[in-house]
């Protein structure tokens, strides 16, 4: 597995399948290739850490 302290920003490709928290504790379930969203809660940019 990645570093899990990893952090990952809004736009950045996802390179490993799993469920990602953000900044503001939202969670979402990404599959490699995918790219990072905003915020759930705001629709902001913001930082990706995995779960």
């Amino acid at each position: 597995m990645a570093n899990a302290d990893h952090r990952h920003r809004t736009g950045e490709k996802v390179t490993e399948t799993g469920h990602y928290i953000d900044d503001d504790g939202g969670h979402v379930v990404l599959q490699a290739g995918d790219t990072f969203p905003n915020c759930p809660k705001t629709g902001k940019s913001t930082t990706w850490k995995h779960e």
